[in-house]
């Protein structure tokens, strides 16, 4: 029997690799042609001042001794950047993991926090290999919000009673471990003010102070240099607070290899207990990946499933040198990018920094205090608490906002693979709920990447064109299109002698477009201005080519409805849909954008590049360019509508006026015509050149 044809066994999977390895030596050539060695370099030197303390503190906040996240930052730093695809992450101990490895620190020891990672490598490298990286862009964001903002609350909670320096043990508390709850909830008895250690509150809040006071200064090392002044001041006034080496030695010896030893009983309990924390470490990298991506404006993007099996290969090693697990992390990433990285060199000698501060500053590493490290880690706790999405998804969508709250409730109480669960079912019974929104959104976003700004699928403006227009046959369109240029003006509407019309313009019943107007539909086309509308003098409308709204099936680069007021020198650039009884005030500009019925926009304002529902009032000289300024926008008075009838009806009037006034002119005109055929010429030219010119 031939076998020709037929795919050999593991030919595939083969084919995938040989891919994979393509796109990271494809990803090294960049770098290579980048030639950035020196810019690099300063780069990871800001950015290895910034992670050396943070690592110092997640390890202790995960219960772990400082040389694990210290050799785990450097090696997993290292390996992160040379076996993964992003040219400005770097990786190192994570912040939101550090709840999860607390956990098996209490229950498995430091060698099963070692093992975890060696675990997680290994299903790091299995979800490469299978290219499930594509799979982390439909984790929900409204469950990776609430477990963050959990991770933060959870820090703040522990480290709280750090900063102030409390004992391990206290008399006031209910199980003697003090905690911020029970603090707060001795607030009325301040006895635990007894118990606290001023020498530490000093220490933590004045790397508070430093790091939020100098935010501004992208580049500046606050946290480091904040941490290395209230050390050296401690030490040189010999304060009694305790410091890194209580918890546990700084090695400056680089580790050996050795594999982390658990129980035979253990290890399937360990395994369950990881599977949760290598998808959301997995999670992380590849979120801080495409964040790190966007804040450089790469035009080399990264490849998720070569980063995962970088970071397998990080893990798996961190876990043999007895260290934490490592993620990519969007934190120093994003100091990476503001210090002028180029390339994954930056993280590359961050590491080689790292390890060289471990080897030669191991005893000032011991001196730092911990509540120094506690200041920095509320900070960061704080930083983590998203209340701005979870008041976005109350406002938008319930049900979105029950899972944030959810996820965020299992992460505080120590059930997280619980809130999360629930989080997850939660939002995909929201996804089935709202399956037919969700394929509008889907046709929508296809609309603006044709250039398709808004789809109007109901009737959204009676009477598109003239009323006389209404009963000529179909192939009137196709006439319409092949004489582009002209426009199409009802009986009753007023253009001015002194306005400029332009192009495909469809201009409705009883519309006015006073002088000095210019309606340009000569680079985006066709507009239309609906039946009573009024363009009052020095309105400019000019539309973007190939960029729409479509209203009823029909596309529009300008969509003005019926009884719209724009005011005098207002801009309306398309793509633009703006609704029935709508007014436009002085100066105003709209662009890129849907304005409902019933909104006033008021003197100055700008609109760009939004959607404002129906009855929307605009203040005076606000900018509206955003999702959240236009939830803030107040509802629209009776004022204001009373306001644009009584200047649509003064418009309608003016029309009428004007019409009335060219009738006249043109009788008049035909009466001289007359009068001239009946009794000659009014004046004789030869007897004009007789009379003195000072007559005149």
């Amino acid at each position: 029997m031939s076998i020709r044809g037929r795919a050999r066994p593991g030919g595939a999977h083969t084919k995938e690799l040989l891919a994979l390895a393509g796109r990271w030596i494809e990803s090294w050539r960049v770098t290579a042609r980048a030639k950035s060695a020196g810019v690099d370099f300063i780069a990871g030197l800001t950015v290895a001042a910034v992670a050396l303390p943070l690592n110092i503190g997640l390890a202790i906040a995960s219960g772990m001794p400082p040389s694990s996240a210290l050799f785990a930052g450097a090696l997993g730093g290292f390996l992160g950047g040379v076996l993964g695809s992003s040219q400005h992450m770097v990786s190192g101990p994570s912040v939101p993991l550090s709840v999860m490895l607390l956990a098996l620190a209490h229950d498995f020891g430091v060698t099963g926090v070692a093992a975890a990672a060696v675990l997680m490598g290994i299903a790091q490298l299995v979800m490469g290999f299978t290219r499930a990286g594509r799979v982390a862009k439909y984790v929900p964001e409204s469950v990776l919000a609430g477990f963050t903002t959990g991770v933060g609350l959870r820090l703040l909670s522990s480290q709280f009673p750090e900063l102030l320096g409390f004992p391990e043990v206290v008399d006031w508390a209910p199980d003697h471990h003090p905690d911020t709850i029970d603090i707060v909830s001795m607030m009325h008895r301040p006895r635990w003010l007894h118990d606290v250690s001023w020498s530490a509150a000093i220490c933590g809040i004045f790397v508070i102070f430093v790091v939020t006071a100098t935010r501004s200064l992208r580049r500046f090392p606050a946290a480091i240099v904040s941490i290395a002044l209230v050390t050296f001041v401690s030490v040189y006034l010999r304060w009694d607070v305790e410091r890194v080496g209580s918890v546990g030695e700084v090695s400056s010896v680089l580790p050996q290899l050795t594999f982390p030893v658990v129980r035979d009983e253990d290890w399937l309990d360990l395994l369950i207990r990881v599977i949760p924390i290598a998808l959301l470490g997995s999670t992380e990298t590849l979120l801080s990946a495409r964040a790190a991506d966007r804040m450089a404006d790469t035009k080399t993007p990264h490849d998720p499933n070569v980063e995962l099996v970088g970071h397998g290969f990080s893990n798996i090693a961190c876990g043999l040198v007895a260290g934490m697990p490592v993620t990519g992390a969007a934190a120093r990433s994003g100091v990476n990018v503001q210090s002028g990285a180029r390339t994954r060199l930056s993280a590359v000698f961050h590491a080689l920094i790292m390890v060289g501060a471990v080897m030669f500053l191991s005893h000032a590493i011991g001196q730092i205090p911990l509540a120094a490290l506690a200041g920095l880690l509320c900070i960061i706790g704080w930083r983590l608490i998203d209340v701005g999405m979870l008041l976005q998804l109350v406002r938008t969508d319930r049900l979105a906002a029950l899972a944030f709250l959810v996820a965020t409730a299992g992460t505080v109480t120590g059930n997280l693979l619980t809130g999360l669960a629930l989080g997850l079912a939660l939002h995909f019974f929201d996804q089935w709920l709202h399956r037919h929104e969700r394929a509008a959104v889907t046709a929508l976003e296809e609309n603006k990447r044709k250039g398709i700004r808004a789809v109007l699928t109901k009737e959204a403006a009676e009477a598109r064109r003239p009323a006389h227009f209404e009963h000529l046959p179909s192939e009137y369109r196709k006439w319409l299109g092949q004489i582009r240029e002209e426009p199409l003006v009802a009986r009753s509407a007023y253009v001015h002698p002194a306005a400029t019309v332009i192009g495909r313009v469809v201009v409705g019943d009883r519309a006015h477009i006073a002088a000095d107007t210019s309606v340009r539909a000569d680079e985006g086309a066709p507009f239309h201005i609906g039946p009573n509308t009024n363009l009052q003098d020095g309105v400019v409308l000019h539309a973007l080519k190939d960029k729409r709204v479509v209203v009823a099936g029909e596309p529009w680069a300008i969509y003005v409805g019926k009884n719209v007021s724009i005011a005098h020198d207002a801009l309306v650039h398309g793509p633009c849909y703006i609704g029935d009884e709508t007014f436009v005030g002085f100066k105003a500009v709209v662009h890129d954008s849907v304005v409902g019925a019933h909104c006033f926009i008021g003197i100055g304002a700008v609109v760009v590049g939004v959607e404002i529902p129906s009855h929307r009032f605009v203040p005076h000289g606000r900018i509206v360019d955003s999702a959240d300024a236009v939830a803030a926008l107040p509802p629209v008075s009776e004022a204001h509508a009373e306001f644009n009838e009584d200047v649509v009806e003064v418009n309608r009037g003016l029309a009428v006026a004007y019409h009335a006034l060219d009738r006249e002119q043109t009788q008049r005109a035909l009466d001289d015509d007359d009068d001239r055929a009946r009794f000659g010429p009014l004046w004789d030219f030869p007897w004009a050149t007789d009379l003195p010119k000072e007559r005149f």
